[in-house]
């Protein structure tokens, strides 16, 4: 029961510590984000005034952030503000005060302390093959993975007990492995790390601002960026993850070792595609047993396994009619695969704009440079960059255009029928195409045929269901190759 009458009383000791606590996280903040510079002078009647509290909460305030090596603590001189090189840069407080002040620069220190523990660690818990240890990173795994396609995670309120849920567990998973290690040194360690952790799915979540319906969120731009926290896990990260934990349970350092090193790099922008990483990874994977996981979950890792090592990045063309949703299929499937994401309308000709904007259809002749510019793009598509690029791709001519660039190229096409697609157009404020041009786009569509490389969804579908179909269709296309 809550309320007044069943408050318990609090101690004139507890609220003490309770207001110095807040002292010496504003003050830490402050230093943190420079509002009080190196070798700025603290005193205690200073810190009374500004932060109204009494001499004794200022001295033990300065105390506790003399301990964190923020502040140096002198006789009768007081205390003078640090240089980050002498902070206790593994407390769990100034972790935390420089998420909040500088995220993008301390999940970089902490990710490139990760790289360097957490690899050599899975390469001791392996040897070591504590039967403990590898009961509960089997276990772990196995949960992250439930827990990752649950149809609500990505949802902002319905999912939030299931990310608190896969939050643990994944802690718990990095916890066990560095415990696995028989490192203490490396346990010490396992504090930084699950903040790090924590950060990204708490903080930096991808669907964390917005109200209903997830949308995509584009991928950071930047070489070895630190990705967002995506609306729900990357189905690789789970197989990797997987794959880790069992080769923990099979003895195999190595392949321990280079799933550990995935698993890093995919948090990272582009990291998983370097060759050197992928080399690592193949061979850790001619040491493992894939038959050693349970049955449910061979078939999955094994193609998860080959669209990463062995597959060249295809283009992907996001095709289909106004209004069936290819930007934002595109988009959330772009940054998925990691891959660049380009919008096929931007390469239309001004004068295919103005027509459209005036309600005249577009005529094969009229279509034909805008196809060539897309199918130069998808030319210059590298095969470890890959590419997913929205067109509407209606009929087969065109899509053998884009082929003669790109004979690899996969097209999934998202059906709408008529009726929806008109009042979705309709409802839309910010593009060029009218709805009275949509029938015209349904009598010039041609379906995919049989002997196509692509696949057909509904575009009714949620968008994450989309993706996961299209994640799915790349990896068995890899694997009859």
């Amino acid at each position: 029961m809550t309320g007044p009458e069943f408050d318990l009383p609090v101690s004139s000791e507890d609220a003490l510590r309770g207001s110095t606590a807040k002292v010496v996280e504003q003050l830490g903040c402050q230093i943190v984000e420079g509002g009080k510079p190196r070798d700025h002078h603290l005193t205690v009647d200073a810190v009374m005034h500004e932060f109204g509290v009494t001499r004794p909460m200022a001295r033990e305030a300065l105390q506790a952030l003399h301990q964190k090596g923020l502040i140096n603590l002198q006789p009768r001189i007081g205390a003078t503000v640090q240089a980050l090189e002498r902070w206790d840069l593994l407390d769990p407080d100034v972790i935390a005060w420089r998420l909040e002040v500088a995220p993008d620069s301390q999940m970089r220190s902490l990710t490139e302390l990760r790289e360097v523990i957490e690899p050599r660690a899975a390469r001791l818990a392996a040897l070591s093959r504590s039967a403990e240890v590898c009961h509960d990173l089997t276990s772990h795994a196995r949960t992250m993975l439930a827990l990752s396609v649950d149809p609500d995670f990505a949802q902002r309120r319905e999912g939030a007990a299931i990310r608190q849920r896969f939050r643990d567990v994944d802690a718990a998973f990095h916890r066990t492995l560095l415990a696995g290690s028989r490192n203490e040194l490396f346990l010490r360690l396992s504090q930084p790390f699950v903040m790090a952790l924590n950060h990204r799915i708490d903080r930096d979540w991808a669907g964390a601002h917005q109200e209903s319906a997830v949308t995509p969120v584009r991928a950071a731009v930047g070489a070895d960026t630190v990705q967002s926290y995506p609306t729900r896990p990357e189905p690789i990260a789970m197989w990797l993850h997987m794959g880790l934990a069992y080769a923990v349970d099979q003895g195999l350092a190595t392949a321990a070792e280079a799933f550990a090193e995935a698993i890093l790099a995919e948090i990272r922008s582009g990291r998983l595609r370097d060759p050197v990483v992928r080399d690592r990874l193949r061979a850790g994977l001619e040491q493992f047993n894939a038959n050693g996981l349970p049955t449910a979950y061979q078939a999955g890792f094994q193609d998860a396994m080959a669209a990463l090592i062995h597959s060249r990045r295809a283009p992907v063309v996001v095709m289909g009619v106004s209004g069936c949703g290819k930007t934002t299929v595109g988009q959330y499937l772009a940054e998925s695969l990691r891959v660049p994401f380009e919008e096929g309308d931007r390469f239309h000709p001004g004068r295919n704009v103005d027509s459209l904007e005036n309600g005249i259809r577009l005529d094969d002749r009229s279509r034909s440079p805008w196809l060539a510019a897309i199918a130069g793009r998808m030319r210059v598509a590298g095969p470890e960059e890959g590419l997913v690029i929205t067109c509407s791709a209606l009929r087969r001519i065109y899509r053998e255009m884009l082929r003669v660039a790109r004979p690899d190229t996969f097209f999934v096409h998202l059906a709408l029928d008529q009726d929806k697609a008109t009042a979705r157009v309709a409802g839309r404020t910010s593009h060029f195409m009218p709805a009275s041009l949509v029938a015209s786009q349904f009598e010039d569509l041609e379906p995919l045929d049989d002997d196509e490389d692509g696949m057909t969804v509904d575009a009714t579908l949620p968008v994450e269901r989309t993706v996961a179909e299209v994640h799915t269709e790349l990896a068995r296309r890899i694997r009859r190759r």
